[in-house]
């Protein structure tokens, strides 16, 4: 069968390339499916570079079938987007396991962190509410609420809350998949390089300033794109389309609709956006999420959806053969495909879902090097990748 990994490959650098092997090692080698943030990251901004660059490297580097998790679930929340991910990775039928980075490395404690998560106290939910009534952001909150409960620092480092909340989709899901949290190597995350690894937000700076970063990547000939060329687009649009309509995006709340429009008035970046509208309270990352969910019409009704597609950007022979199984076993019926499996995206009819990413690939495509590459449209006449 095959192994599971969410990413975002933002970019593919060798920590990646770790991972994978060591998950291939300890599942005996089975195949690897990834599912991979397409356009946009969770952390809220474009990626570096195009999805089907990201996936043909990662195919390149171990993986074996990279399929996409649409821009309503990458552009989320960690729990929206685990549960985005799990869901999709879950509707192939294929996937038995699961591996993921972690500070940690003990794939036990973070089951135990998901189920008191999920069985939250009366009295946890209470002091979550007090706390951040008095000003500390969500997570910081939350970490103390559970103080005691789980152990210190699962609930403050990136990689284990990620891992958390895929624990946590998987028991929502009723989906058993064996879970391995491996130890992240080298660098930390945002952390300096360190033997031979950086992190992916420390080659972006690199990148940026026109760095050097051949050596932490398997191939760094890729298109960068800028973030900043929808910088006009956001600042406009927050400047003109009204507080009703920001109360319903998605993870807007507590009056965050009237520090957006006063901070557009004030700046014309989103750099600069993000600085005003951030507090102790709320995350930067958050801000950013929504500044560009504004731009993009990400909505709280959508972002709930459940996946209803299952679209592949890209194989190797391994994948191939694994995405046939895929294909007949839903054809006889065997509800291991729950979903439909779109190869040639011009041909699916579509859903909201699918049309939103549509039109947040064509956002992005602005942000690129190129006049070829800005041009919408392309997202559905690019055929998966082949390794």
């Amino acid at each position: 069968m095959a192994i599971g990994i969410v990413a975002e490959f933002n970019p593919f650098h060798n920590g990646h390339k770790y991972l994978i092997s060591e998950a291939k090692r300890l599942t005996g080698d089975d195949a690897a499916v990834a599912v991979m943030s397409g356009a946009w990251v969770q952390r809220g901004e474009p990626a570096i570079t195009d999805k089907h660059t990201r996936a043909r490297i990662a195919l390149e580097n171990g993986i074996d079938l990279v399929l996409e998790l649409p821009a309503v679930y990458s552009l989320n929340t960690a729990q929206k987007f685990a549960y985005g991910a799990i869901a999709t990775l879950a509707a192939t039928g294929a996937v038995t396991s699961l591996a993921f980075g972690s500070e940690r490395g003990d794939a036990n404690a973070l089951i135990c962190a998901a189920d008191a998560l999920i069985n939250e106290p009366p009295q946890v939910s209470e002091a979550i509410k007090r706390l951040t009534k008095s000003g500390m952001s969500f997570a910081a909150a939350r970490e103390k609420a559970f103080g005691g409960v789980i152990p210190d620092g699962l609930l403050s480092t990136p990689n284990d809350i990620l891992g958390i909340e895929y624990i946590r989709a998987m028991k929502e899901l009723s989906k058993g998949f064996e879970i391995f949290a491996i130890s992240r190597i080298g660098a930390a995350h945002d952390g300096a390089a360190s033997d031979g690894i950086a992190s992916a937000s420390e080659i972006r700076r690199f990148m940026k300033g026109g760095g050097d970063v051949s050596q932490y990547l398997p191939r760094s000939d890729f298109p960068v794109y800028d973030a900043a060329a929808l910088d006009t687009a956001v600042i406009s649009k927050l400047r003109t389309c009204g507080a009703e309509y920001l109360k319903t995006i998605n993870d807007v709340s507590e009056g965050l609709e009237n520090r957006y429009i006063a901070a557009a008035d004030e700046c014309s970046t989103v750099n600069e956006l993000c600085m005003l509208v951030k507090s102790k309270r709320y995350a930067l990352s958050r801000i950013r999420r929504i500044a560009y969910s504004a731009l993009l019409g990400l909505t709280k009704e959508l972002a709930q959806r459940a996946p209803s597609y299952i679209r592949v950007l890209g194989m190797n022979s391994r994948g191939a053969a694994l995405l046939k199984q895929i294909k007949a076993s839903r054809k006889q019926h065997k509800n291991t495909a729950a979903l439909p499996v779109i190869t040639k995206p011009a041909d699916y009819s579509g859903d909201e879902i699918f049309s939103f990413n549509n039109r947040a690939e064509d956002v992005f495509a602005l942000c690129a090097p190129d006049a070829i590459l800005r041009r919408g449209g392309r997202d559905l006449t690019t055929s998966p990748v082949v390794v």
